[in-house]
């Protein structure tokens, strides 16, 4: 199938993250269903991950092999049944306040990185991409630069022949603050060995709170509790940044299903008239592209 130019039709959804895990918590469950029903997914992850040993520490050296992350992403692109990943391989700038190495993600020139993902759109074709939101849910560095590098490819290329259709936003609304939190309590709360909370989850949890959107601005739920398996199967991929969490544990299922059972997005482009909502991703409905 080609477009009226002539170009090939544009097929697939893109997911655009920052850090191997970011793609799991986000999109993870959309992902699943867009490949379950036989379309291509892809992963572009911008970096190697390597600022994210030892986290909820300060004052503390947080580097770590990069390949173990790029190993975790590729158990996770596999759990949830798409493709291999691609990293654009920045180095990973690490928690607001950390000091970005040189190489990071947040310190790259940003026309240089918008026309490497761009590169990426034109050769994979993907009808819907989806990335984090302008704040970058909690607004980490890298976060925040992947939403506006992957919305200013986004707009280059749909402007082309053949390219993508739809933009999404992966957003935190308010009223999922209070569940968060209390799962979190929760989980802190099962663990007698655990510790208090750190500087950086203190910070952490501010900027959620700060940066999660209002529900009217939400424009798309997706309930993804007949693929949550498979979304918790990919989490528990990411084994360097879980804590020790037990995914397997059945007295975690009410609180997976709390945090995960549902993935939340604001539609970008085409925008949505004010008010309007849909409760099927796009890049699930491929018959109306």
């Amino acid at each position: 199938m080609a477009t009226s130019s002539g170009a090939p039709a544009p097929r697939g959804l893109l997911a655009i993250f920052a850090h191997p895990d970011d793609e799991s918590y986000g999109a993870g469950g959309v992902m699943a269903m867009a490949a379950g029903a036989g379309n291509p997914v892809w992963v572009l992850c911008a970096t190697n991950g390597d600022q994210g040993g030892r986290p909820g520490e300060v004052n503390v050296d947080h580097s770590l092999d990069p390949e173990i992350r790029r190993r975790e992403l590729a158990c996770a692109c596999e759990a949830l049944g798409v493709a291999e990943p691609i990293f654009l391989g920045y180095r990973d700038s690490g928690m607001e306040g950390w000091g970005a190495p040189e190489g990071s993600l947040s310190l790259a020139p940003v026309g240089e990185a918008v026309d490497r993902v761009a590169e990426v759109i034109r050769r994979l074709r993907p009808a819907v991409i989806v990335t984090f939101d302008p704040g970058g849910v909690y607004g980490h560095p890298d976060h925040v630069a992947c939403s506006t590098i992957a919305t200013a490819a986004y707009y280059r290329t749909a402007a082309e022949p053949g390219g993508p259709v739809a933009l999404y936003h992966q957003a935190l609304p308010k009223s999922a603050i209070k569940a968060m939190r209390e799962a979190m309590e929760q989980e802190r709360g099962s663990q007698a060995d655990a510790a208090p909370p750190s500087e950086d989850d203190i910070r952490q949890q501010e900027a959620f709170e700060r940066l999660a959107r209002p529900d009217e601005e939400i424009t798309t739920r997706v309930a993804i509790g007949p693929i949550l398996e498979r979304k918790v199967a990919a989490l528990a991929c990411h084994d360097s940044q879980m804590r020790g969490r037990r995914w397997d544990d059945p007295e975690t299922r009410a609180q997976l299903e709390r945090m995960f059972g549902w993935e939340t997005f604001v539609r970008v482009d085409p925008p949505l008239p004010p008010g309007q909502t849909e409760d099927r991703f796009t890049a699930l409905a491929w018959p109306s592209l």
